[in-house]
């Protein structure tokens, strides 16, 4: 599913998701997504050696993607890892581009370093399926060039639910008090946020049953999906509070973070959510879908959606595809053998050879 420029293409999906992902750009338009939080937009840019909790340039290796695909020119977002060579980013974002941009740094509507991404270099999550909520919206981008001088991030190998966290991406901005439409008016940087991993999409389909119709553990097998809401601060717009309230407890869900959470919103897909370790910011999560308004509606909830009009408000809920549930894959992928390996390689091979050709002999 795409999100349209300036208006939103709904498609059917589990639980009514709609994806936060890639926006396009009428003609004549540079593309630069943007994101959703509870003031001013311009008071959550993130700019180049920002620091986050003592560690300068912390978001530096948030990726801004520009895609074309059929029908238009489309935006995402994505975490560069470490070593320089790879971005991790949402599967809906790399299945069918046919050239792809890649800048880090971006702010006053300028890049400090960009990429290419070959469409054979786009490695998508062998158990994508186009179903935002398996747990599988995961791709993996191979640049051009590896990066340097910008930290790329280590992977959170630990389920995170409970934890804060941090969010960056290039997404539509918006305040969360707002009925109107997530905008396009501050184009030139990117954005941040905070909120908390409240349940696993497995754990709240399963207890939600009798509201969200029958859960199938099968579904959620290729892997975790985290859920978070944006709270405000108001018992009527904690939303999966409320909801856990209905369905047993078989999760907790606070007020949140009160002026300091966010939400992500269209282009902000394929962005990372972070968690501190008390050394690094380490990537937990792919932002993958956003789940506006209907979630009350199910759930019999009044009150708990701020703005009808606004993807991103007060009350809505968003999923993030958890990075510890696709460690083997991500590795397997990104490993690249240190020299002395290659010669360990080299040298096997060769014996193998030779092996081989005494065996002939001896037949």
């Amino acid at each position: 599913m795409v999100i349209q420029f300036n208006s939103f293409k709904l498609a059917s999906l589990t639980l009514a998701l709609i994806a936060a992902g890639a926006a396009q750009a009428n003609s004549g338009d540079y593309v630069t997504p943007l994101t959703g939080n509870t003031s001013s937009p311009s008071n959550w840019h993130f700019l180049p050696g920002q620091s986050f909790n003592g560690v300068a340039g912390a978001l530096d290796g948030v990726a801004r993607l520009t895609f074309t695909k059929p029908g238009g020119v489309y935006a995402c977002s994505g975490s560069l890892l470490a070593g320089g060579a790879y971005v991790l980013t949402a599967a809906h974002c790399a299945d069918s581009f046919s050239s792809m941009k890649v800048d880090f740094g971006w702010a006053n509507g300028s890049a400090q370093v960009s990429r290419s991404v070959a469409v054979k270099d786009a490695i998508i999550n062998p158990h994508w399926n186009g179903d935002l909520d398996t747990g599988a919206d995961m791709a993996l981008l191979r640049l051009s060039a590896p990066v340097t001088g910008i930290n790329g991030y280590h992977l959170s190998t630990t389920n995170d639910i409970g934890k804060d966290y941090l969010m960056a991406g290039y997404g539509t901005t918006s305040v969360g008090g707002s009925n109107g439409a997530t905008n396009w008016n501050d184009r030139n940087f990117g954005h941040y946020g905070y909120n908390t991993f409240d349940v696993d999409s497995q754990t709240f389909n399963k207890a939600s049953e009798q509201f969200v119709g029958t859960y199938d553990a099968n579904y959620y097998a290729p892997g975790v999906t985290y859920m978070s809401d944006f709270d405000s601060g108001a018992n009527a717009n904690n939303t999966l509070g409320r909801m856990a309230d209905l369905t047993g407890n078989k999760w907790s869900s606070s007020n949140g973070l009160g002026s300091n959470e966010a939400l992500i919103a269209g282009g902000d897909s394929g962005g990372g959510d972070f968690v501190w370790n008390g050394k690094e910011w380490l990537l937990s999560a792919v932002h993958s879908w956003g789940w506006q308004g209907g979630a009350c509606s199910l759930f019999n909830l009044n009150g708990c959606d701020v703005g009808a009009n606004n993807a991103s408000s007060f009350g809505d809920l968003s999923g993030s595809t958890a990075t510890y549930s696709h460690i083997a894959w991500i590795n397997q992928v990104t490993a690249v053998p240190e020299p002395e390996t290659y010669a360990m390689m080299l040298s096997g091979i060769a014996l193998l050879g030779a092996l081989a050709r005494r065996r002939k002999q001896q037949a």
